[in-house]
């Protein structure tokens, strides 16, 4: 059946025109691909980091995931704040000149603890990005859209991966023949250092093409009211409104989450792996990373994105826990096969088919959230699940991995059985979270669009 939205809804203000709703979007997905440029390329910079700076995989883990990570979390909250209260063009603007202002002083940091600030402060930036898209879009495009939309604005997580591959690959190749360079103003830095910057400096200009168009109005309904309360009263309504539907959230939270630790994990391994058992060059690696993931991620979000809105339109409004209950589960024997075969190209097709099974679930784990949530607590909902998938996912995902490869194998060249072991613990529990929650999603998408 055709999914409709009863009672005071139909009473709301039109959406936007599509063509102004897609515009917005692609502009939002420029910005996350810059997003993931900046936050990414540290991955192909894994050796020369560790010589210059003397430090181990965990030590490096920890500028990967838990310095960005972390922070991210913490300043989304009161972030989100400010996308559900103030203009949500200019949330955005702001964390945009933050996150490539600090990704530029990545490459005129001189030890480790100035590093770990400056990525720190990509963190901090990058948090202002994505609970303002999401209210943006939920904002421009109905239930039955949204999930398409999402899967595209997803893609610039997946085209800035793939673009931190080739394009980072081809920078570290050119600049690695020469292990420093004297810059004007700055003097002289090391080949890595000025990857950072030629990466960051440009992408300083790009958060103006927000002001190229309108902001939408909020679709408001007869409780959803703007708040001037306290701080604590504003969040005090929306953990009301997260035990009313605890299972939902907690299943959603954990289950997406699981899964973006082994994807983060991956993404930002994988072309250590390749550099240590086959000993390829960054060029190559990047390359054929930068191709193949964002083939895999291309086809992936637009299949899943288009399967979901149809299943939605059908009224199965849990269509997206259903899915990545199953694809969470599928990816583990393919990432084990692609590592434990110890064939560059066997484990580039995993690679692809990873993307393809659970590199959208971005777009997917945030469409799952809008629908079921009030239009005025988007922003503070959205700000607390990236609080706990920032923090648990991607924070811990890349530390996790550097972990098992210090700790338990403790041998620098068995990264590749240390992605393949967070695939086997993460993702059967993460299809198990999803499948459990299903219920309660049906149940809260019901009630969100019948007020």
């Amino acid at each position: 059946m055709k999914l409709e939205i009863p009672g005071p809804a139909a009473s709301l203000q039109a959406f936007p025109k599509p063509a102004t709703a897609w515009y917005m979007t692609g502009v939002l997905f420029l910005l996350y691909w810059l997003s993931l440029l900046d936050r990414l390329v540290i991955s192909l910079l894994v050796d020369p980091i560790r010589r210059d700076l003397g430090i181990t995989d965990f030590e490096l883990s920890l500028l990967q995931g838990f310095a960005f990570g972390v922070f991210y979390a913490v300043c989304g909250l009161p972030l989100g704040w400010l996308v559900d209260r103030f203009s949500r063009r200019w949330v955005i603007f702001g964390g945009v000149t933050i996150w490539t202002l600090a990704t530029t002083f990545c490459g005129v940091a001189h030890s480790y603890w100035q590093l770990f600030l400056a990525r720190v402060g990509v963190g901090a930036g990058e948090a202002a990005l994505s609970p303002a898209a999401y209210s943006l879009m939920a904002d421009s495009f109905p239930a039955h859209r949204l999930t398409t939309a999402l899967a595209v604005y997803s893609l610039g997580s997946l085209f800035g991966t793939g673009m931190a591959y080739l394009l980072g690959g081809v920078i570290v190749g050119l600049v690695s023949e020469h292990h420093s360079v004297l810059l004007p103003l700055v003097g002289e830095v090391r080949s890595w250092q000025l990857v950072f910057i030629a990466i960051g400096l440009p992408g300083v200009f790009l958060g103006l093409l927000v002001f190229t168009f309108r902001e939408p109005p909020r679709r408001t309904t007869a409780s959803s009211r703007p708040s001037t309360a306290l701080v604590g009263q504003v969040f005090g309504e929306v953990f009301r409104h997260i035990r009313r539907h605890g299972r939902f959230f907690f299943c959603h939270h954990i289950g997406f989450t699981l899964c973006v630790m082994a994807v983060a994990g991956m993404a930002l391994w994988a072309p250590t792996y390749l550099y240590r058992a086959f000993a390829w060059k960054p060029a190559q690696v990047g390359i054929w990373l930068g191709v193949v993931g964002t083939l895999g991620g291309v086809i992936g979000a637009l299949g899943c994105g288009q399967l979901i809105d149809r299943q939605v339109a059908r009224g199965r409004l849990d269509a997206h826990m259903r899915l990545f209950s199953l694809t969470s589960l599928v990816s583990v024997p393919v990432a084990v096969v692609g590592v434990l075969w110890h064939d560059p190209y066997i484990f580039l097709a995993a690679f692809f088919l990873i993307q393809v099974l659970v590199s959208p679930i971005m777009g997917i784990s945030a469409a799952a959230l809008q629908i079921a949530a009030p239009a005025h607590l988007r922003g503070r909902l959205s700000s607390l699940y990236l609080f706990v998938m920032i923090l648990l996912g991607i924070g811990a995902g890349p530390s996790v991995v550097a972990a098992f490869t210090d700790f338990i194998f403790q041998d620098d060249a068995k990264v590749g059985y240390s992605l393949a072991l967070i695939f086997v613990l993460a993702c059967p529990l993460s299809a198990l979270a999803l499948h459990l929650g299903r219920p309660a999603m049906r149940s809260a998408v019901v009630e969100n669009l019948a007020v």
